[in-house]
């Protein structure tokens, strides 16, 4: 199986010694809470980040909640965390293959339901998840 480069990017972002698992950001987001400081994260079309429970992508260049998808980052298939593949504009599972379009639907691998999709907010230069 081949390795993406946005899926490794993944694997060392995050730091378990952090709430929320880091995620990319300094303030240590826990899953019920994820805020994005746009001026410093998520600035080009499909860069990501994540904490503990969301993966959080931008779609298009605008600061609109339209212009970014938050996803459950467990598989719906056996609760491991996907990553996102830029090259496919996909979220793939690295146990079983799973793959995930960016409404959250299944479009291929063992799963039968979505990976469920989260609000995402902007005030000012703020994006927030839930």
């Amino acid at each position: 199986m081949a390795t993406c480069a946005a899926c490794l990017a993944a694997c060392t972002k995050e730091d378990p010694t952090v709430p929320g698992g880091g995620g990319g950001n300094p303030g240590g987001n826990t899953a019920a809470s994820f805020k994005v400081d746009l001026t410093k994260e998520l600035l080009s079309i499909g860069s990501f980040v994540f904490n503990i429970k969301y993966i959080v992508v931008r779609l298009a260049a605008s600061n609109v909640p339209a212009s970014f998808v938050a996803v459950q980052r467990a598989c719906t298939h056996a609760g491991t965390d996907v990553n996102w593949e830029v090259s496919k504009n996909e979220f793939i599972c690295p146990n079983h293959g799973a793959r995930f379009n960016t409404s959250g639907q299944n479009v291929g691998g063992q799963p039968t339901s979505a990976l469920p999709t989260f609000q995402v907010s902007i005030s000012g230069t703020t994006l927030s998840v839930g």
